[in-house]
């Protein structure tokens, strides 16, 4: 696993920690309830914060690159 990756791995774990969501349901592509809001605010950290690439992070929660890049421009419109 690459820099990146170990860094979105770690990131990811944290914040459903923190929201009390498990990695597994993250990572299924659920659209219920809040996971939609974590995957987003995991993805906008990452991109702003680190540079990570849309591909890395969508492969650690679960969803594909142009979903990350429409989370992600949602994000910056509001």
């Amino acid at each position: 696993m690459n820099r990146a990756a170990a860094l979105a791995s770690r990131m990811t774990a944290e914040e459903c920690k923190k929201r009390k969501v498990s990695l597994t349901e993250l990572r299924s592509g659920s659209r219920r309830g809040e996971i939609p809001a974590i995957r987003a605010e995991v993805s906008r950290k990452l991109v702003e914060d680190y540079g990570i690439p849309r591909a890395e992070i969508a492969r650690q929660v679960g969803v594909s690159t142009s979903a990350i890049s429409k989370s992600l421009a949602r994000s910056y419109s509001s």
